[in-house]
């Protein structure tokens, strides 16, 4: 195996595409570098990205990002419904509504700030100030994430700078002492060491990539140059440089933070001051992505804005504007081209709103709007403008769908009546006297055709007994630790029952609550005991262990995506967890800093309601005047703000 291993280390082991680079060269590519062609039908060169540099070619990365997209779209959606001369290349960037906005952590949808890290983070932060961002898109990375901490006390004042030289501040005053950036070590080398820009550059080289046979020579070098260019001592020389080392090794572009800072603020500036255009192309962006449209429409909820079912009569291809409210575009809604929704849409603009089913199916193409289309139209609350229940509609479909080829057929042979219409003597059709669809068929119809629950959720009427169970939201399952003890309560919404290797039964199922879902498996020991449990549409509260795995797919400026999965000990019916749990009466938690009782505010603000909230802070205890919202999903945001353990529920 050895001998083996031998004759192939070193060697490339496969080809590699970079998401963003594009090699530049001033001729044919093929006269400087061996290239090769991919199946599915990209060139790439076969040097990596270290030898195109050496050979002399230049590699640029050219990121695509689905953000700008968005701000296009909104800009757009701006000029057509509020301002005609909206240019987010003049706004203001001190814009106390958007820092305010971010302080709040209300960051969904916002470039680089939407995760819930980086939204602890803000409302730690408090940002006041454009350069606030530029520092957060450089420290929210591994490594520099641990001086976090250091530039939020030093930026309200809670610890003073430390500069150990005089020279030193006007480089990192901006950034609160903290050395954040590529450009802050270079400057130092330079002003204290006396390199050139050239000289500090490579020392920002040999030090960010861990050069280590490089990094001594560099070091004397520094440490000569500062003591005869600055005239301090040896001891103070080596300590500014080891002072220095750590940020150098783990220190962001300024340009490149600036630059994904400018799009963060222009997102966060149009949300704040635009939200209805701007949340309008945030929902045409995910249309196809069910999980991220779900999120983004209770954010709109949480504004105040109104996100309405498709409707055939006013939809438009995307999301759209209307009034003060959002409507579902038409290309959202499965099973639907974008070619038979363009076929509606002219036709209504052709001939004005559609009066029924029938006369819809009589004036769109049916080459296109074919009857699984129309039944799409349906199901999804598209034709409820029209007269009729969606169960009428369903049922008169095969009429209708007859009704328009006697009428294309009779128009195509010239057979019409003396008033106009064709089908003579034909009389006015109408639906079948059917009920009303249940409730729960008519959200499972839109879970079918939109992939979410719009009009409502199957949930929304225990959910006031789903919270009395203690269990987290789905969608907060990401921020809780891997391995964690969590409760979750849900629908069932399918079940397989699988075998192990070793030949035990076992059970996977999705659960879903109103926040999301996610995948829980019952494990061979447990199984005969709990898999009758999982039954569709059957409600459950599950106890086990939280597993996070981080799945490919992320795109610039996103997180990776986390699947989440909980091992289950324990599961009992929805009834029998309710008689046993008890709405929480009040919170106790305990202060250690300043800044927690401002975030604490603002999550009142956020989610008032009538639990209060006991505050134990140097051996006294204060009862808020304002009181919070009796939400399960209240406890994990006041541990992120004071720590698990400094969390309870009041007993009485």
């Amino acid at each position: 195996l050895l001998d083996t291993a031998k004759t192939i280390e070193g060697l490339v082991r496969n080809a590699g595409t970079h998401a963003a680079g594009v090699v530049i060269s001033d001729r044919p590519l093929i006269e400087y570098v061996p290239l090769v062609k991919f199946a599915e039908g990209g060139i790439n060169t076969q040097y990596d990205m270290e030898w195109i540099e050496k050979i002399g070619l230049l590699k640029m990365d050219f990121l695509g990002l689905r953000n700008l997209t968005v701000m296009h779209n909104a800009i757009r959606e701006i000029r057509r419904t509020a301002d005609p001369e909206f240019d987010v290349q003049r706004i203001p960037l001190n814009d106390p509504v958007t820092f305010e906005m971010l302080g709040r952590g209300e960051t969904m949808g916002v470039f680089q700030l939407e995760s819930d890290g980086m939204r602890r983070v803000c409302m730690d932060l408090q940002p006041s100030r454009f350069e606030d961002i530029i520092a957060l898109v450089a420290l929210f990375r591994p490594g520099p994430m641990e001086w976090i901490p250091q530039y939020v006390n030093n930026k309200h004042g809670r610890t003073k700078p430390r500069y150990l030289h005089t020279k030193l501040e006007p480089i990192l005053s901006e950034t609160y002492g903290v050395a954040v950036y590529q450009e802050e070590i270079m400057m130092i080398a330079r002003d204290l060491a006396g390199f050139t820009m050239s000289e500090a550059d490579e020392l920002r080289k040999v030090m960010g990539k861990k050069l280590k046979d490089q990094v001594p020579i560099y070091r004397e070098r520094f440490i000569n140059g500062a003591m005869q260019h600055s005239g301090i001592t040896r001891q103070l020389a080596e300590e500014i440089f080891a002072f220095i080392e750590p940020f150098a090794g783990y220190g962001f572009n300024k340009s490149h933070a600036a630059a994904y800072a400018i799009i963060a603020y222009q997102t966060a500036y149009l949300k704040a001051r635009h939200p209805l255009a701007y949340l309008t192309a945030l929902l045409t962006s995910v249309k196809d992505r069910t999980d991220k449209l779900a999120e983004y429409i209770e954010d709109a909820r949480r504004y105040g804005i109104a996100v309405l079912p498709p409707d055939v009569n006013e939809s438009l291809v995307d999301f759209t504007v209307v009034g003060n409210q959002i409507r579902f575009g038409l290309s959202a809604i499965k099973g639907v081209g974008e070619g038979a929704v363009r076929n509606v849409i002219e036709a209504r603009e052709g001939g004005g709103p559609f009066r029924d089913l029938f006369d819809l199916a009589r004036r769109a193409d049916a080459r296109q709007v074919n009857r699984r289309v129309l039944e799409a139209l349906i199901k999804s609350g598209a034709c409820d403008a029209l007269p009729g229940n969606r169960v009428q509609k369903l049922a008169a479909l095969d009429l209708a769908l007859d009704l328009a080829a006697r009428a294309t057929r009779d128009a195509e042979v010239g057979q019409v009546s003396l008033f106009g219409s064709s089908t003579l003597g034909a009389a006015e059709p109408s639906l079948p006297k059917i009920p009303a669809p249940h409730r729960r068929e008519m959200l499972a119809w839109e879970k079918e055709t939109l992939g979410i629950f719009v009009s409502g959720h199957p949930l929304e009427e225990v959910q006031p007994a789903l919270t009395r169970t203690g269990a987290t939201p789905i969608k907060e399952l990401r921020n809780r630790p891997d391995d964690s003890p969590v409760t979750v309560a849900g629908t069932v919404t399918s079940a397989r029952r699988a075998t192990t290797r070793a030949g035990g039964q076992m059970l996977i199922a999705q659960v879903e609550d109103v926040t999301g879902g996610c995948e829980v498996v019952v494990f061979p020991k447990t199984y005969e005991q709990l898999e009758q449990l999982f039954e569709r549409d059957r409600i459950v509260v599950v106890k086990g262990r939280l597993r996070l795995r981080e799945r490919p797919g992320s795109r610039p400026g996103e997180e990776a995506p986390l699947e989440v999965s909980i091992g289950v000990n324990e599961a009992v019916p929805f009834k029998e967890a309710v008689t046993h749990a008890a709405a929480v009466r009040g919170w106790h938690v305990e202060v250690s800093e300043r800044n927690q009782i401002d975030r604490l505010a603002a999550l009142i603000e956020r989610w008032p309601g009538d639990v209060p909230v006991l505050l134990h802070a140097q051996g006294k205890i204060h009862r808020l005047p304002r009181t919070i919202a009796g939400d399960v999903r209240v406890r994990p945001e006041l541990e992120s703000i004071f720590g698990g353990g400094r969390v309870r529920e009041a007993a009485e």
